[in-house]
This record gives structure tokens, sequence and C-alpha cells, in this order.
């Protein structure tokens, strides 16, 4: 009996080790390619969970050797845990903190949310959030104006960020990025007939010119069905109604996946021949381990690896299916200090936000 024990935790962890080693290898691998690599990239975190258990489990064993079959693919894998899990932040200096200026990335989710009661039972308005905040560069997905939004013009909500750049593909929604320093030039670098687009603003900071990328990458799209499915996912059963909805989750996030490769190509292709340092911000609605974070970030910095602590989810509808899908990536003539991601519960994302100081 014990031995059948053993052999049936070594199938389970070659499993374990594999569908890890597969989390790490889809970044490298284009969804066009092998489009169903990327729910090994979404699963990442609970595969290296997994793996470590395992570890213990066999480093508490007589077969201690054992444990290499998950210490491998970890150390292979080892780069993408500093893309989700920092132990120390990086606060701003005080030399440093005049030279500095704040960027906020936010999808608002339509301001659906915009006055909502908080986990502490106090109410909070976007807005007032946005302004506490007093960043020098705001990028906002989702956005929504004209008649559905009439009230909701950060324009007129926000006199310190004059200066705006706007790209509206759904009619009355898209993305916009507002500014304290003057927008000298304007492009749209994609847009579909939906939410998603994106769109660069050359800034004046100063003597130098800075392009700032506001970025919505495809959209899943779930529907209320869905989301509920996924925050209800660790269940004993389910209905034939769920397995239908199920299968819909994953043929959604197949095409999805080749929309947004698509769609990343073309951002990298321009990014690479932007003529100034670049500022990207926005939702890739992907993972670290994925492809499209990959080729976006390319030799570019992240301001939670740089800055940032903890576990820096950014959409959270369950369980499961809390990940890191929201960016603030940058030119390494920049530093980055004092990420954060506020708990604020104004939208189904979290708000990022961080300092970036241009190196001498």
């Amino acid at each position: 009996m014990r031995k059948l024990f053993r052999i049936i935790m070594i199938v389970f962890n070659i499993i374990a080790a594999v569908s890890l080693v597969l989390a790490c290898l889809c970044c490298f691998v284009s969804p066009k390619m092998i489009w169903w690599i990327s729910f090994f990239g979404l699963a990442y975190m609970y595969l290296l969970a997994a793996n470590l258990c395992l570890i213990t489990f066999w480093a508490l064993s007589r077969k201690k050797k054992l444990v290499m079959i998950s210490l491998v693919p970890i150390l292979i894998g080892w780069p993408f845990i500093g893309s989700q899990v920092q132990l120390f932040a990086k606060e701003i200096p005080e030399k440093e903190a005049d030279k500095s200026f704040r960027v906020l990335s936010f999808n608002v989710q339509g301001f659906m949310q915009r006055n909502t009661k908080q986990t502490d039972g106090r109410m909070l308005n976007i807005f007032d959030f946005i302004r506490e905040k007093d960043a020098g560069i705001i990028c906002v997905q989702e956005y929504i104006t004209g008649p559905l939004g009439k009230d909701l013009d950060l324009r007129k909500q926000f006199g310190a960020t004059p200066f705006c750049h706007m790209e509206l593909p759904g009619g009355n929604f898209g993305i916009a990025t507002f500014s304290k320093y003057p927008i000298i030039r304007k492009q749209i670098v994609y847009a579909d007939n939906s939410t998603n687009a994106c769109m660069c603003s050359d800034l004046q900071i100063g003597k130098d010119t800075v392009r700032v990328y506001n970025v919505h990458l495809k959209s899943v799209g779930f529907n209320d069905k869905e989301k509920h499915l996924l925050h209800n996912a660790v269940k004993r059963d389910y209905s034939e109604s769920d397995v239908r909805t199920a299968k819909a989750i994953i043929r959604q996030m197949k095409v999805s996946s080749f929309s947004r490769a698509k769609q990343v190509e073309i951002l990298s292709a321009h990014i690479a021949q932007s003529p100034y340092p670049v500022i990207i911000c926005g939702d890739f609605n992907d993972p670290p381990t994925s492809h499209s974070y990959r080729e976006v970030r390319g030799n570019r910095k992240d301001a939670f690896v740089a800055s940032g602590k903890g576990r820096s989810t950014t959409y959270n509808i369950g369980r499961i299916s809390s990940q890191r899908i929201d960016y603030i990536l940058y030119s390494d003539v920049f530093k980055a200090y004092d990420y954060e991601s506020p708990r604020v519960r104004l939208s189904d994302h979290f708000p990022i936000t961080c300092r970036l100081v241009k190196q001498e």
C-alpha cells in the first residue's frame, strides 16, 4: 500500500512539474502557434505552490532525492518569481522626490462603481481617489464619455491635468490619457470596435520628450454568469449549465488570445520605432508569464518588479482568477519608486501607480 501511494505521488509530482515547465514556456510561445499553453501561464502561482508543497513532502520522506522532480522546474522558472512576488518596496529618496512625477493607470470599468462602499465601511468616490493621488500622468482604460457619461468627463473633474488625449473606438467607450504636461503629438496605434485600443502621446516634460503608451489589449469579455462560475470554481459538482458556461469561457479565451497576439505584434513594432523614452501603461489582460507581457516589456523595466512589494494582483473576479494584468513599464532612463496598487473597490480592476525619476 505504501509503495502504491509513493507511485501515485511520483506520477502526480511529474504532472505538476511538467505543468510548471509549460507555464514558464508559454511566454516564449505565441498563442497563434499553441493557444492552449496560456492556461498554464494563468495557473503559474498555483503550480508553483503545488511544487513547493511536493518538495516539502519529499524532503520529509525517506526518498529525499525526489525533491529534484519539482526543484528543477522551479529553478528553470526562477526569473518569473520576481515578476509575481516582491519582498521589499523601494521608497523614493528625499533628494529624488522633487524631480519625480507620479504615473497612475486604472481600468475604471466605465465608472460603473464610481461611488462605492469599501471593505472598511467608508464610501469612496473614484474621482476623489484619483485627485488624491495627484498624478502627473493618468492613463484610463474603459473610459466613458458622451451621452452615457456626460457627468463623468475627467477633463472637468481634474483641472490639474488639463492636457488630454482620447480615443473612443466603441463610440462612447475607449481610453484616455490626462497629463499635467503638454501633449505635443497624438497617435493611435490600433483600435477595434470595442473598448480595446492603444494610443501614444508625446509629452513635453521639462526639456525632455517622453512617449506615453496607453494600452488596452483584447479583453476576454466575461459575462455575469461566467464571472459567477469563476468566483465559485472550487465546487464539488457542476450542473450542465455550468459545463456549457465553462466551454464558453474556454472559447472566449482562445479567441481573445489570438486577438491579443495580433495587437502585441503591432504595438511592439510601434514601440521599437519610438525616438523617445517610453512609458507603457495599461490593461494587458494577460499575466507576467504571458507572451503578451514578454513581447511588450522587451528590455524595459516593470515598476512592480523595481519598486513593489507583495503579490500585486490587479484583477479579481474569483478565488482562482486573481491576476496581475495591469502594468507600468518604462525605458531604463527612468527609475521607479513607491509602486502601489491600492485595494479600493471602485472597479473590477485595482489601480496601479508609481513615481518615476529620469536619470541624469
